[in-house]
């Protein structure tokens, strides 16, 4: 299969790690955890506004007519239930969020815009939502279709779309992804559609996230002018997913603090792709460090770096592939990576607290 355009695609974490090779003491019980990244550039400081409620006996029985008259720095709360079929587009700098637990979007038919279930065109932030079921007639529907603005997305729930997160190019613009898990999302062959798809935006952060079995696309995939993972989960488990990770123009790279596994169904070797479609960003510094990589392929590289690109590669613990292996002949900073032949215990529960 080529690796042209595959992409993919999380929580506190228990991982047994024993008998390392090296050193002798017993890992954590968890990777350390970094400190999340600051969004850059920042997003403007909210305008206090009106609350809008959605659900049974509320003022709007759908999101989509509490959106249709909002304004700037208004919350649209939404009750737990599921809205099927309420597709809409957000041009207000608004948060959309449930009262509690998970607000669930569910759509039975193609968006009318042939996007996504929810488009935002910018500063918005929605937390608290389950998005499900997007399809549309060019195969690249969305539960969230971004193309401008910061958009934040906390404690929500992407599964079962062509796409869980489609993003358009908006260099100016930053996402913010915490605490939020996508699974499943993709259409299979021919490798197109993705858990996460990111394009040229300015800063990218999936911080204490979850991304888990694509459909033959990637568990994530960002062309975003800085990146940045940290404290998160990206495991294909029974999945046919391509990349764990896939940052194909290059840019900053920050992977620091995370659990990632590559599974024995995956389409392809490597599970951490660098500047595979040409180094088209700037900001080279790439950083992956503290993180625990487990392989369970057949065979397999841990980075593919065709420009050689010198990275920071340092106190990873890995599982099922060797330091060589994982390297990759990547040169640079690179120490305090070791094996550990024992199976860590991969936390599959939901990363989203409400």
């Amino acid at each position: 299969m080529t690796t042209h355009f595959l992409s993919a695609a999380l929580l506190g974490l228990t991982l047994l790690l024993g008998a390392c090779t090296s050193p002798t003491a017993a890992p954590p019980l968890s990777p350390p955890v970094a400190a999340p990244a600051a969004d850059t550039p920042a997003a403007p400081a909210p305008t206090a506004g009106r609350v809008l409620t959605v659900g049974p006996g509320k003022t709007y029985a759908t999101i989509r007519a509490a959106v249709a008259v909002s304004r700037d720095g208004d919350t649209v709360r939404v009750d737990p239930g599921t809205y099927t079929n309420d597709f809409f587009e957000v041009n207000t700098r608004i948060t959309i969020e449930s009262t509690s637990g998970l607000a669930r979007l569910v759509a039975t038919v193609s968006p009318p815009n042939g996007k996504a279930i929810i488009t935002t065109n910018t500063d918005v932030t929605l937390r608290g939502l389950e998005l499900t079921g997007a399809k549309v007639a060019d195969r690249n529907g969305a539960g969230v279709r971004y193309q401008g603005g910061h958009l934040v997305i906390e404690d929500s729930y992407l599964h079962g779309n062509e796409n869980g997160l489609l993003a358009n190019n908006a260099p100016l613009g930053s996402i913010r992804i915490l605490r939020s898990e996508f699974a499943r999302n993709g259409l299979g062959d021919p490798g197109q559609t993705h858990n996460l798809y990111v394009g040229e935006v300015g800063q990218l952060t999936f911080d204490r996230s979850y991304s888990h079995s694509a459909a033959v696309g990637h568990e994530f995939k960002s062309r975003a002018r800085s990146t940045t993972i940290t404290n998160s989960r990206l495991f294909d488990l029974q999945g046919t997913a391509s990349y764990s990770i896939d940052v194909p123009n290059g840019g900053t790279l920050t992977v620091t603090g995370n659990v990632i596994e590559q599974g024995a169904q995956s389409q392809n070797s490597a599970i951490l792709t660098y500047g595979t479609e040409g180094l088209l960003r700037e900001g080279r510094t790439v950083n992956i460090s503290n993180n625990v990589v487990v392989n369970r392929r057949a065979t397999a590289l841990g980075l593919l770096n065709p420009g050689k690109v010198p990275m920071t590669i340092t106190n990873n613990t890995l599982y099922g592939l060797s330091v060589s292996q994982f390297l990759n002949g990547t040169s640079g900073t690179v120490s305090g990576n070791v094996v550990t032949t024992t199976a860590p215990v991969l936390d599959t529960s939901h990363p989203f607290t409400r």
